[in-house]
């Protein structure tokens, strides 16, 4: 008799630390059948993993047809072989262990995917990481990308046990022990951000960046200002104290609005004004649309303090180049009073 696990082993890759939920571990850890591809494609559906608990996954003996099922067995179960897997099927029975992932219905129809690659941009800022290009130019650094559906020519394997010819809704039914945890996916539901921060993260961009959570704004925020320092020729200091005033001023804003930490003194008054002010459907969209206006508003702050900095490097060649600097002076000065704007802005809240 083949164990099943035996067979998944050799193809998963599988993280279950960040559940909050008992059953999802079970079906995650031990090379039971759910990877990172299932995961993902959950994201992409909103769901955010760390956040469902067991209370919020129903298990039923039967499908209901709607939502995200898991098919999974709750003991120990042998089941005759088949299909097209002629090494693995047909002349052998399968032992399929406990809490194994058979596969995964969306609506009652089992999931279909295919796993494309993306290149790591500076735009998926949750790792750090940037594109690392060959002597040719070609990035070298890749992100996965998951889709899934009905079956096509491209979606062509099951999330679960899936080379085992227990593919269909029948023929899944057919498994001894065989039931099903049932994710919701309407919006209301407590772990359904996931959904709202992908809407939000598109607004939430920082100058060519985007960021999800306040340490990869600290993080972008730290990499702008450091980049602008360098090109720092004849920087006046009072105006690069007011930069980086108004940058630690932001990233307070952030930490409160999406890092968990407690808000206190005029960044609480802001915060709490602009929540009661909006009309959005959770607090969740209303703080990343926050951080999407404090990133717009520092970003425009750092453009205009570069331009600030190319204007004084600028006046400097024209120094030696004319013996004047009459042909940049009112750079300088109409990008410092630009950058003294910006910092207002940011320092009096008056974010839009």
């Amino acid at each position: 008799m083949i164990k099943i696990k035996n067979i998944i082993k050799e193809h998963k890759i599988v993280l279950s630390e960040a559940f909050a939920s008992g059953k999802l571990r079970a079906l995650s850890n031990k090379w039971r059948g759910l990877d990172g591809d299932f995961f993902s494609y959950g994201s992409k559906l909103g769901i955010e993993w760390d956040k469902i608990t067991d209370k919020e996954i129903k298990t039923n003996t039967k499908p209901v047809k709607k939502g995200i099922e898991i098919a999974y067995v709750d003991k120990d179960v042998t089941v005759p072989g088949k299909g097209r897997e002629t090494r693995y099927s047909r002349l052998y029975d399968f032992g399929i262990d406990k809490f194994t992932a058979i596969t995964v219905l969306k609506d009652g129809k089992p999931l279909w995917y295919t796993k494309s690659w993306k290149p790591l941009t500076n735009v998926m800022t949750a790792t750090g990481k940037k594109i690392e290009k060959t002597r040719y130019g070609s990035a070298r650094s890749n992100v996965p990308d998951v889709t899934a559906g009905s079956r096509s020519y491209s979606k062509d394997k099951q999330f679960g046990a899936n080379i085992y010819g227990y593919q269909s809704l029948s023929a899944i039914m057919s498994i001894p022990g065989i039931k099903f945890h049932h994710i919701n996916l309407d919006a209301d539901q407590p772990y359904m951000g996931a959904g709202i921060k992908r809407q939000m993260r598109q607004a939430a961009q920082f100058g060519a960046a985007k960021f999800t959570t306040n340490d990869e704004f600290r993080r972008i925020n730290q990499q702008y200002f450091d980049d602008l320092l360098k090109q720092r020729l004849n920087d006046p200091k009072k105006l690069a104290a007011k930069v980086k005033q108004a940058a630690a001023f932001c990233q307070s804003i952030i930490d409160a609005a999406i890092g968990g930490k407690k808000a206190t003194g005029k960044v609480k008054s802001f915060i709490d004004k602009y929540q009661s002010n909006r009309v959005a459907k959770t607090s969740e969209s209303e703080a990343y649309q926050l951080t999407a206006e404090v990133g717009r508003q520092l970003s425009r702050l750092y453009e205009y303090y570069g331009y600030y900095l190319g204007a004084i490097q600028k006046e400097k060649e024209d120094k030696i180049k004319y013996g004047t600097t009459d042909f940049s002076r009112s750079d300088v000065e109409g990008y410092a009073k630009d950058v003294q704007n910006y910092y207002n802005t940011i320092i009096q809240m008056k974010f839009r």
